[in-house]
This record gives structure tokens, sequence and C-alpha cells, in this order.
């Protein structure tokens, strides 16, 4: 393609394009075109594509230019255009391309038609004008629309609206008699659906039709007092097969009306997002111009950074901060009511889907100004916890998972929603605390004073992860909201485009990053279950002991564990059954390669087990007393009164009997002599390192327990002396063994 004459304008633009070819006659859609161009404050490109460049075309393609030329206003945006392209297709297609076209005029009866499949901007194929032009008064002032809610049909309404009140429309539903009331009534409400899609207000008018046949009903209803017909193309056929189908070649043959077939840009994202905005009204219905306008204006001046959002974002910082020190989630939920941190990140998610370029570059220096502030407010309070451990508040943020994005997009759409509806605004705090932001900055802050990097990574990777995701979860609620930029401003249609693209990048590497660190934490929670799961077993099988609680892991880096279990057990468990559970729990997790090391403490609780009990009934004991409510007097008599004096008088006249039995004291004397006994032979460790007590009177005897400094054992009269050390025979919590002598002190 080569531009041999004319070029292309400077300045950026709505722009549409008009292609010419001599012969051929402008009329209405010319009109259309001018009309078009002026509304939307754009530039009218037209073009003659010729194939070589010799004289006799570049007369004929001037000749074209300059009748098109003489009905354009003084001073119009028109840039005439002579084309040179061997390809006629693939010289439109770069001709659309390079002008960055917004909207292309084709005709239809041009002997240079074109396969229009592969233009990616909207495209207007005109049809069967030449053929009315002796039927029309040259005026374009009434234009017909038929609709049945298609999207293309949707754009060509939204293209219009500007022409108003200028250019009258009318939107046409055509209703089958055959399907009875009903449809007339579907029409009336998919009329009224589809303008109030595109805000057109009270702009343009409806007709619904009924008869017999759609092309029967748009053929008379388009021969009343109408100039021109604009049919949407259908999504299930090209705008070749609907060009040169039934509905055109009716309208142009039997009212003599010329039609436009209009299709929408090829935009991938643009079609997506007005395809799923259309589809998603039925579930969120859309907000009226006046209540978006009143959304806008409150969620932009909220987004604005003031001396009261430092203030508050530094108060929630410190609160946030301070609550993760001291470990308590009442305080940090404290800190997410107060941080104003969501306002600009949703004010983002807006400046995205209305192409604001200003109020994105507000909302993105909020928050990065924001977040170095809460950093810094979290690294000034992390110097009151150096030299301690990781709360169990500050590691939660370390480690964010794909059930946190899940959580910032949803509550991203809640926030949205809720600041679009006044009604809804009782939802904010509850998504301030599901959406937390400041709590994650405070902790980057606290890691970084006390050296944890990798904490201070994890913590800013889940403040990423809610940043990105709110951003583009409120984004979301806005389109289907009905929020969008005008079409005629085609500067915002770029940033929205280029700031949703690179919203869904971030987006695609979040997930990435999140991914990653979900299969990592999978991998360490069945590590740490079957850890558990073999100690729990090893700890039955070797000492008959049970779990207190969950194994404590203290430290496992580089295949070496340090662990500590606290077991319940009626009994000690001596130190070579404690050696033997470390073995066989090493043993079973070496050999599924999950450590090399393994270091165990284990602490014993004493319990006490009793027998199953079956207690008395205490609803025996008032059945008989009130069964036996006339035999209470023999009960009281059996009993006797007098039985029980002689017991005391005895008692009494035996005092002196007691006196001189003193010398059977020897019966009680030897019972209690044990106790004294035990007494007498009690002991003390006096080895500042304790003592091993061990099954039999030598060095090398098994242990059976470690005897801590200043225990008390029981001498018991077991005394050996071997290879010149003396042995004592001790009893220790209920264990006998041998200790050393020299190391007893005896009380």
């Amino acid at each position: 393609m080569k531009i041999l004459d004319g070029q292309l304008p400077d300045a950026q633009g709505w722009r549409e394009l008009v292609l010419l070819s001599p012969g051929v006659v402008e009329g209405l859609a010319w009109q259309l075109a001018q009309a078009l161009a002026h509304a939307n404050n754009g530039f009218l490109l037209t073009a003659v594509i010729i194939p070589s460049n010799t004289p006799d075309q570049l007369n004929q393609a001037h000749a074209a230019l300059d009748e098109a030329a003489q009905t354009i206003p003084p001073n119009f945006p028109y840039y005439p255009l002579i084309i040179e392209s061997r390809d006629y297709e693939q010289g439109v297609i770069n001709l659309v391309k390079q002008a960055s076209v917004d909207l292309l005029f084709a005709y239809a009866d041009s002997p240079n038609w074109f396969n229009t499949n592969r233009v990616p901007c909207a495209i207007a194929a005109v049809r069967g004008e030449q053929a009315t032009m002796d039927q029309m008064d040259g005026r374009l002032d009434h234009i017909l629309i038929p609709t049945s809610g298609g999207p293309n049909s949707v754009h060509a309404l939204s293209m219009l609206l500007p022409l108003t009140p200028k250019i009258n429309l009318t939107a046409l539903y055509v209703a089958p008699t055959y399907l009875g009331e009903n449809e007339e009534a579907l029409g009336r409400a998919r009329l009224r659906q589809t303008l109030n899609f595109i805000d057109a207000g009270d702009h343009i008018q409806t007709k619904l039709y009924p008869a017999q046949r759609i092309t029967s009903g748009i053929v008379n209803a388009a021969s009343e007092n109408y100039d021109l017909v604009i049919i949407g193309a259908s999504r299930e056929s090209t705008v070749d097969r609907i060009l040169f189908g039934d509905i055109p070649g009716a309208v142009v043959r039997e009212s003599k009306r010329p039609v436009i077939i209009v299709r929408q840009p090829k935009n991938r994202f643009g079609n997506f997002v007005g395809t799923l905005s259309w589809r998603l009204q039925t579930l969120l219905p859309r907000m009226d111009l006046a209540a978006r306008t009143s959304a806008y204006v409150r969620i932009r001046r909220s987004a604005r950074p003031s001396t009261d959002f430092f203030v508050l974002i530094a108060l929630s910082a410190m609160i946030a901060a301070l609550g993760l020190l001291v470990n308590s989630p009442a305080v940090v939920i404290g800190a997410m009511l107060v941080a104003p941190l969501m306002s600009p990140i949703v004010g983002s998610g807006m400046a995205i889907v209305l192409g604001d370029a200003r109020f994105l570059r507000l909302s993105l220096g909020a928050v990065i100004r924001g977040v170095l502030l809460a950093i810094l407010v979290g690294a000034m309070a992390g110097l009151l916890g150096i030299g301690d451990a990781p709360t169990a508040e500050i590691l939660a943020r370390t480690q964010p998972t794909l059930l946190d994005l899940a959580i910032a997009l949803f509550s991203g759409m809640a926030g949205a929603y809720a600041l679009c509806h006044s009604d809804a605004a009782g939802a904010l705090p509850g998504v301030a605390i599901a959406a937390a932001l400041v709590p994650p900055l405070a902790a980057v802050g606290i890691s970084l004073t006390t050296g944890e990097i990798r904490n201070a990574l994890g913590a800013l990777l889940l403040f990423t992860t809610n940043f990105v995701a709110i951003s583009s979860a409120t984004a979301l609620v806005f389109i289907v909201l009905g929020f969008r930029p005008p079409q005629t401003q085609k500067e915002r249609r770029v940033v929205q485009v280029r700031s949703a693209r690179v919203a869904f990048v971030l987006l695609v590497i979040v997930s990435l990053l999140l991914g990653i660190t979900t299969y990592q934490l999978a991998q360490t929670s069945a590590v740490e279950a079957r850890i558990y799961q073999v100690t729990e077993e090893k700890l039955a099988d070797v000492t008959g002991a049970e779990l207190a609680e969950t194994p404590h892991i203290v430290s496992f880096d580089s295949g070496f564990l340090k662990m500590e279990v606290i077991a319940r057990s009626p009994r000690d468990i001596p130190y070579s059954q404690v050696e033997a559970l470390q073995e066989s729990i090493g043993v079973q997790l070496t050999s599924e390669h999950i450590l090399d090391k393994l270091e165990l403490s284990l602490t014993v609780i004493r319990v006490t087990e009793l027998d199953p009990l079956i207690p008395p009934t205490p609803t025996n004991t008032p059945t008989p007393t009130s069964t036996a409510t006339p035999g209470p007097t023999p009960t009281a008599t059996h009993t006797s009164t007098p039985t029980l004096t002689p017991t005391f008088t005895p008692t009494a006249t035996s005092t002196p009997t007691v006196l001189p039995t003193d010398t059977a004291t020897l019966t009680p004397t030897a019972t209690i002599t044990p106790t004294p006994t035990a007494t007498a032979v009690t002991a003390v460790i006096t080895s500042p390192y304790g003592l091993n007590l061990r099954a039999a009177p030598e060095q090398n005897a098994d242990i059976l327990a470690f005897l801590k400094a200043d225990s008390i054992v029981i001498l018991l009269e077991g005394q050996v002396e071997t290879n010149g050390l003396i042995w004592q025979q001790v009893e220790a919590n209920g264990v006998t063994g041998w200790v050393a002598a020299e190391f007893l002190s005896t009380q």
C-alpha cells in the first residue's frame, strides 16, 4: 500500500473512512458519514484505491474525490487520499490499520467490493443507494433501526445516538403475529432494555410492528416515512451474507430505501466487555446515567489523596503493627476498619473501565504513597519486636495462597457494588475486613526491621494479590453496571484496552506465583501430617502412651528435624524407651525420604486411669423412702437410740481400761514402723548434673530413668561395692534401680 496523494491527520481523534469508486453516487450514506464525523468531533477520510499509478486511473480518482468534496462544508476536517495497491482488499486493511480508522463506509454496489471479514474496525456496508436515488429528496431526516437486542444493532444505535435530535432515530421491533401477545410484550421489554443499555433516554423513539414475517414487517415499516434503514449484522452471519440476503434486498426492492449493514469492531476485549455487560445486565441491573454519574463523583472524590487519607493510613498501620506484635486478631481487625486504602484501589478499577488516564494516575499515586507510608510505620513499630520470634498473626500474612486471591476478587466485587449503591453501603466495613490491605504492609515493615526478608516478600505478595484482584474485580463490576468510555473519545478507549491488558497480565502473574506457593504449602502440610501420624503410631507402639497434643516442630531445615512431643501416660517412660522411640520414628521417616536426622524431646504427663465404675442409682433411695412411709417407726425402733447409748457408755466406762492398755501399743507401733523407716532412708541427689538410675550396680547397665539434681529417692536395703564404687539400691517414682552412693545425702 502506498499513499499517492493526500495525508493522514496528525491529531488523535475519532476517524471515519469512506471508500469511493469512480461512478459511485454519494447520497444519504455520504450525508450520514459527514454527520457522524461532525457529531463525534472526528476526522473524515475518503480514499480511492487504484491498482497502478497510471494517468488515466489518477484522473478518475481525482474526479471522484473532487465530486465528493463539493458537499463538504468549509473548515471541515476532511482528508482525501489516493492509495495505490494491487490487492484491493489488502490495501483497505492496511489503510485501516495505518490510519487507525474507527468506522469504515463501503459501498456494496461498487465494482470493487471485497471480503469485509478481515477488516478490524467497525463497518457500515451500504447497499441500494444508487438504485433508490430517484425516490429520495436528498435529505437525511429519519433513520429506522430494526433490532432484537443483538450486539451489532446495539452498536449501531450507540453509534447513531450523537446524531439526535437533528436526525430522528426509531428503534423497531418486529413481533411475529403467530407468537401471540407474549411476543409483543417481549418486544417492548427488548426495546426498553436496549435503550437503557446505551443510555438513550428519550432521544430515540421506539416502534413495535406486528407482522407475519420479520422481512415484511421491516419493509412495511421502512415505507412509512424513513429515509434510511440500518440493520445490525447477526452474530451467526457475516456482513456479506446478510448484505446480500433476503432482508436488505427486499427493503431495497419494495420500500425503495437504501440499507446499511453495521458490524461492530473486531476487538476481542471490546466485544468481550460488551457481550459480558449485555448478558449480565439481567442479573445485575444496569445503573442509569444519573446514578452512574453520582457514583463516579463519589468514588473519584474518595480516591483523591488528602491529609486525612495519610493520617488514617499512618494510624491504621500503627494499630495493625501493634496488633501483629502482640498477636491480637481483634486489634488487627480494628486496623482494617480504619484504613482508607480501599478507596483509591476501587478508583483505579473505575479509571481502567472509563479509560481515564488522569484518574488512573491519581488513584495509583495515592495507592503507592499509602503503601510506602504503611511500610514505613510498620518498620518503626517493628523496632519494638527486635529479637522476638514472629507471631502467628505475622506468619499468617506471609504465606498467601490461591484462596487469598479468591477472597480478594469477591471482596472487590462486593466493594464496588456497595460503593455504587448507597443502600448497600452497610457492607463496606465487612469488605474492609475481608480485603485486608494494611496488615500485610505492616507485616512487611516489621519483617524488614527484624531481618525476616522472606516473610517481608511473602507479605508484600499478599498485598499485591489483594491490590490486583480488587482492582480487576471492581473493573468487572463497573462494566456490568454500565460504566464505559464514550465512543467519541478514542484516547480513552485506547487507555481502557491497554490498562485492561496490563491488569489481566498482572492477574495471571500473581495467580502463577500463588499457585507455586499453594503447591509448596500443600507439600509442607502433607509432610507435617505424615510426621504427626508416624509419631503418634510409634509413641503408642513403643511406650504405650498417647499424644497429649499435636507435636511441635521446632525447626525443620536441610533434613534435620527438631521436634517436641508431649505425651500422656499412667507411668514414667524410661530413658531407654525414649531412645527407642526416637530411633523408631527416625528410621520410618528416613525410609520415606522425609528427613535425615531427628532430635526428639519428650515430655510425659502422668495420668491416673480408673476402671469404669457404675455409680449407684440415686433414684433407688427415694423410692423405698416413699414406699416405706408407714414403716419408718419400726425402722427407727430397730435402729434404736438405746443401741447407740450403750455403745457410748462402754466407751466412757472404758476410759480407765485404755490407760493400762498402753502395753498393747506394740501392735500399732509395728504397723506404723514402715512409715518412719521410709522417712528415715529418704535421700537427696547431690550431683548438680543429676544421676542415671541403672538396672544393675554397674556403669554399663541399662539406664532406667534420669534423676535430676535435688530429686528425692527412697533408700532400699541393697548396697553393693563394685570396682571401688559403692552402689545404693533406691526407688524413684515407682522405679527401682541403682545409683552411686557418693552422690546421695540422707535427710
